[in-house]
């Protein structure tokens, strides 16, 4: 059977990420344990269900992320989540029918994907993610009438700052032909 530890080989450096992929890899060696003994279908299943529910809500949350940073590769990291997704849920339903040899497989196919998963796609992603954190600086607001001086703003390194704001610009209609103004200067 699969024998998935976790190590810093599967880091994506991206602390809740890793936290979230550490928790899946516990699962999996619940599961694993839970195999190995004399535990009843239904404990097998509750773990199951405990390891697709950590799996399923981690997809949505690197999902969620990249497509908030507009990562390139969203479409092809979420057909690889979709996949996974697919194959727990098959496995899942035949746990729940008594299946052991079906926990079996689970736990070898997780332990096989995850490695190669979160070594190369997640890693990819966790590059992006980190870089695209540097570029733009973590902006945490809450919508509210407060005037823009009252905010407190906050970048990545977790420093303090005060917004620049845009001077008004007024804008003026030109000609597509001259690229003049076609209207005087105020």
């Amino acid at each position: 059977m699969g024998n998935l530890k976790w190590s810093a080989s599967h880091e994506v450096f991206v602390p809740e990420l890793d936290d979230e992929h550490k928790e899946i890899f516990e699962a999996v060696a619940g599961l694993r344990k839970a195999l190995a003994g004399d535990t009843p279908s239904a404990d097998l299943a509750a773990l199951t269900n405990r390891l697709a529910g950590c799996a399923m809500d981690h997809f949505a949350h690197e999902e969620r992320l990249m497509r908030a940073a507009r990562y390139d590769s969203l479409r092809w990291h979420k057909q690889q989540h979709d996949g996974v997704r697919r194959q727990v849920s098959e496995f899942a339903a035949r746990i729940e029918q008594g299946d052991r040899t079906a926990g079996l497989a689970l736990v070898e196919y997780l332990s096989s994907w995850l490695a190669n998963h979160t070594r190369v796609a997640d890693r990819m992603m966790g590059a992006f993610l980190r870089n695209e954190r540097l570029r733009l600086g973590k902006v945490t607001f809450q919508a509210g009438t407060r005037p823009l001086d009252s905010c407190e703003w906050v970048n990545a390194q977790g420093d303090r700052f005060t917004p620049r704001v845009a001077r008004k610009c007024r804008w003026r209609p030109y000609s597509l032909f001259s690229g003049k103004s076609i209207l005087p200067a105020i």
